[in-house]
């Protein structure tokens, strides 16, 4: 049969002939007409005047040293609770990647213009629901990898503005720009 018993960990090597739940032969309950059964359907049939016999009785006819099979335990996938804050801390955390990847290894030139927003809006909302997250400690490190992507951007984009016009080169700087911020460009 191969299934476990609904009442214990055994093998089944009988179903109920009431309601059909498998039962292995220390939970299976049998009547004067021969019907097996388990314990919840034997005690209304013993309140209807019906004769019952537990399952030590079979047992004991077997004798002393009659073991129950038993299958090996079953293996339970471990199972993480996961909520909203742990989505957005780990979208947090690749679009923080991203950035840093095609902001900084790749060069300014392929980075869009929002990506490294994203992950710096994304990280300040995963840190602030960190500790409601199924993992915070997870939930945190993403958010922080997703600031600091972010952050990381913005800071190298202000300083080489920054570094452009204390040094003269705005070839950085788009022209229309720079005339309509400074009153002494023509």
């Amino acid at each position: 049969m191969s299934a476990r018993c609904v009442d214990c960990l055994n093998e089944a090597i009988e179903r109920c002939e009431v309601t059909s739940v498998p039962l292995c032969a220390g939970c299976l309950w049998y009547a004067d007409d021969g019907r097996r059964m388990s314990e919840r359907v034997a005690q209304q049939l013993s309140q209807q005047g019906v004769t019952v016999y537990s399952p030590q009785t079979y047992l004991a006819m077997l004798g002393p040293h009659t073991a129950l099979p038993t299958l090996p335990k079953a293996n339970y996938a471990y199972k993480r609770d996961r909520n909203g804050n742990d989505t957005i801390a780990m979208l947090a955390g690749v679009t923080g990647l991203l950035s840093l990847v095609s902001c900084f290894g790749i060069g300014l030139a392929l980075c869009a213009a929002p990506l490294p927003l994203l992950p710096l809006i994304l990280g300040g909302i995963g840190l602030a629901g960190a500790n409601s997250a199924g993992n915070p400690s997870q939930a945190r490190f993403l958010s922080w990898l997703g600031v600091a992507g972010g952050a990381g951007f913005v800071a190298l984009v202000l300083l080489v503005m920054v570094a452009s016009v204390a040094f003269g080169t705005t070839v950085m700087m788009p022209w229309s720009a720079m005339r309509g911020s400074f009153s002494f460009l023509p």
